[in-house]
């Protein structure tokens, strides 16, 4: 559980220095008397930035730094520069056409992910042993039941996943992939293990409800990586 809070607290840092050298330079910039453009200051200008910045830290990698990215900009074009026909009415079916096409890639370049965990037969992952699970605008409740997890990746858009580690154990370090726009996860782990958190949240939040003061057994490591964008993920354990 140290682990998870010093790369909360890290993260936590890195995102209030940039807020406050952004807020320093504006009121340095005003003091000069420097003249500046407002939408340089606008909430559009802001999304612009924070997915910048997200794209930068995760390698542009994902669909969450472009969704952020995206939306700051197509808002801001059409206050610098209006149009007739009105950016803001294509935004949101195009961005449901780039997620669905994310999505779609983004499946079909993780299936050889897991050539290691193949059945002896040669077919696809076990089901238990490695976790594939995807909610748009729909729920899903999932209880893992594998002795052997291996990670996997879960993806929530507009919808809300469950999943319960009660009865599942690891061996060593386990990766589970996390792609969160305007939704949320919901993850029951055992008290044992523990969990190391890279998962960049924007608009979101990651809430630890485990109990303080228990000690996680070595060589059980969950580790959470990717982004939450207008999102939740809430951790918990009994």
């Amino acid at each position: 559980m140290s682990k998870c809070n010093r790369h909360s607290d890290s993260g936590n840092g890195l995102w209030g220095g940039v807020v406050l050298l952004c807020i320093g330079l504006f009121f340095l910039l005003r003091r000069m008397d420097i003249s500046l453009p407002d939408w340089l200051f606008s909430w559009e200008m802001v999304l612009i930035v924070i997915g910048f910045l997200m794209g930068i830290k995760n390698k542009f990698q994902g669909a969450g730094w472009f969704v952020v990215t995206a939306v700051g900009a197509v808002f801001l074009l059409d206050d610098i520069m209006p149009f007739s026909w009105h950016l803001d009415r294509y935004m949101w079916p195009t961005l449901l056409i780039v997620l669905g096409v994310y999505l779609i890639g983004r499946s079909a370049s993780r299936r050889p992910r897991y050539p290691e965990y193949v059945t002896p037969e040669g077919g696809a992952p076990a089901s238990e042993d490695v976790l594939q699970v995807t909610s748009i605008f729909s729920g899903n409740n999932k209880t893992v039941l594998s002795k052997n997890f291996k990670g996997g990746s879960v993806t929530s858009i507009f919808g809300g996943v469950e999943l319960n580690f009660m009865q599942a154990d690891i061996q060593g370090e386990v990766v589970l992939d996390m792609s969160i726009m305007f939704g949320a996860v919901e993850l029951t782990v055992p008290a044992n293990w523990d969990v190391k958190m890279d998962v960049n949240t924007i608009f979101g939040g990651i809430e630890d409800k485990r109990s303080i003061g228990i000690t996680p057994m070595p060589g059980k490591l969950l580790v959470l990586r990717g982004s939450c964008t207008f999102g939740g993920v809430e951790i918990k354990s009994y």
